[in-house]
């Protein structure tokens, strides 16, 4: 019986000698496991939500309240994509101070500025900014917009391109202008 066991055991010596490398040679092509992916697209937002409501404050008063459909957010960029989205401004007082209406803003909150694009309104008590696009330099407190605008003041309206002025409509300047409504004497209150 000892004879036995020890054939059986050269046998598969012998076996397990010229197996092995065949195995190893053979055993190391890409295993299911060692895939490679694509690195995280880093363009991807942080944050998805819809029916959102953003309040921003200025120290303890509350300076905007953002309403949308939509919103992404980057928080490492501190940047925000608003869909179907409504901003309104608030001045010391709790007073509304201006309304925003666009198809989509983007606000960058580390530099302070919004941009609106998309059937623009920006409302205020001094008149109604009426564009595609309108961008917002808060820090300034100005607002440009580089295309062609329209101005609604009362009955008034002016219509022009490249327009520059605050967010309280409080001076224009403005290219290219064409006007609507009726001016009384010398009185030309823009």
């Amino acid at each position: 019986m000892m004879y036995h066991i020890k054939a059986i055991s050269y046998k598969y010596r012998l076996a397990c000698f010229i197996l092995f490398p065949i195995l190893l040679l053979t055993g190391c092509g890409k295993s299911v496991l060692d895939q490679t992916s694509s690195p995280i697209n880093r363009n991807l937002p942080d944050e998805k939500s819809s029916n959102v409501i953003i309040y921003s404050y200025n120290e303890d008063k509350v300076d905007y309240i953002l309403t949308a459909a939509r919103i992404e957010k980057f928080y490492n960029l501190k940047r925000l994509y608003a869909y179907d989205v409504k901003i309104v401004t608030y001045d010391l007082d709790l007073k509304i101070k201006s309304e925003i209406v666009a198809d989509t803003a983007f606000v960058d909150e580390a530099r302070n500025f919004i941009q609106a694009i998309g059937n623009v309104v920006f409302n205020t008590p001094n008149g109604i900014i009426k564009s595609r696009i309108v961008n917002w330099e808060r820090n300034y407190d100005e607002i440009y917009v580089p295309e062609k605008v329209t101005l609604i003041r009362d009955d008034d309206v002016l219509y022009g391109d490249n327009l520059r002025t605050d967010s309280n409509i409080s001076f224009i300047e403005m290219n290219t202008v064409s006007a609507e409504g009726t001016v009384k004497g010398d009185e030309l209150d823009w």
